[in-house]
């Protein structure tokens, strides 16, 4: 057990939470990570509607008496309205926020007694997000997979700031893939971290084993930024698709009709289920590199801590030469 204000706040025994992930946040990965102690995140954007978020919400009540919450992109494919209402009847506790402003939900949310979380690429959003009245904040470093935001301020910058500047706990995300990671956000304050990329290389996420093969293989240099030209950048994995999509976009001002192609729905789907790795576009974060197994999420949840307690316990001994 590691004890932090997060892990207080969410009753979960490790500071670990998993990411959002569109199509793969269901229930038997948000059961799994939520039963290894940490917090799983039911995936919103993953479902056609709310009557299916509500069933699968259902599933992973059955499968663990754990905490687990709902992850809301917010005016990133579609209005998310319903889903927020399933979110409260299903009398989730915890909802994730990421995307737009949260406000128009806040307080339906804080009166159903809900602990929000609002994800952020900035201390500017993080603020707003803290006089909402958020429980805690995500500060998403450029390193992320995802949407990383507009500027290109690292984990390292921008968790020590957040943790400075608000009066609510941090949760530190970007590029955090194993135990020295956890260690280290801990250590510039954050109070417990976000995991995507590595959560979707597991036994248990539904993502295509040739997939899961292409992020084990790949390293820190194998991912790109894309959709920058619409003004919504995506740190995703590096492949023919996507490569064609940044060609696209800096040579040209492409239309969204013209960019639909490699980046619409039906696209990612072949690519998640079928592994057809070049179509579509997939989020990684930079700390795919450090990703070189694909082991169930109780495994992985042993491999962290010990590497966390391996390092905390060697940190006594280092010294500087004389």
């Amino acid at each position: 057990m590691i004890t932090t204000k997060i892990t207080e706040l969410f009753q979960i025994k490790y500071p670990i939470i998993q990411g959002g992930l569109q199509g793969l946040g269901k229930s038997p990965l948000v059961s799994a990570v939520s039963e290894a102690g940490g917090l799983g995140l039911i995936t919103a954007g993953s479902y056609e509607n709310k009557k299916e978020m509500m069933e699968d919400i259902e599933r992973v009540k059955n499968a663990t008496t754990a905490p687990f919450g709902v992850n809301i992109a917010i005016g990133i494919r579609r209005p998310m309205d319903d889903f927020v209402k399933g979110a409260i009847e299903a009398e989730v506790p915890i909802v994730f926020t990421s995307g737009a402003n949260p406000e128009p939900y806040m307080e339906q949310l804080l009166n159903a007694g809900i602990k929000v979380v609002h994800v952020s690429p900035s201390l500017k959003f993080a603020k707003k997000a803290e006089k909402l009245g958020c429980e805690a904040v995500v500060i998403l470093g450029y390193e992320g997979g995802g949407h990383p935001g507009s500027g290109d301020n690292t984990s390292l910058s921008l968790i020590p700031r957040a943790v400075e500047e608000l009066q609510i706990p941090v949760i530190g995300a970007g590029g955090f893939s194993n135990g020295k990671g956890l260690l280290a956000a801990l250590a510039l304050g954050a109070e417990a971290v976000q995991m995507g990329t590595r959560f979707a290389v597991t036994k248990e996420s539904p993502l295509h084993e040739k997939v899961k093969e292409r992020f084990v293989s790949s390293n820190e240099e194998d991912t790109v930024l894309v959709k920058t030209s619409i003004k919504k950048p995506m740190r995703v994995l590096k492949s023919e698709n996507s490569l064609k999509l940044f060609e696209l976009e800096a040579n040209n001002k492409p239309t969204v009709e013209e960019l639909l192609p490699y980046i619409n729905g039906e696209s990612y789907k072949k690519l998640v289920e079928k592994g057809e790795i070049n179509t579509g576009i997939i989020s990684a974060g930079q700390g795919v590199g450090l990703i070189d197994n694909i082991p169930s999420v109780e495994a992985l949840f042993q491999e962290i801590i010990s590497d966390y307690q391996e390092r905390l316990n060697q940190l006594p001994h280092i010294s500087e030469n004389e």
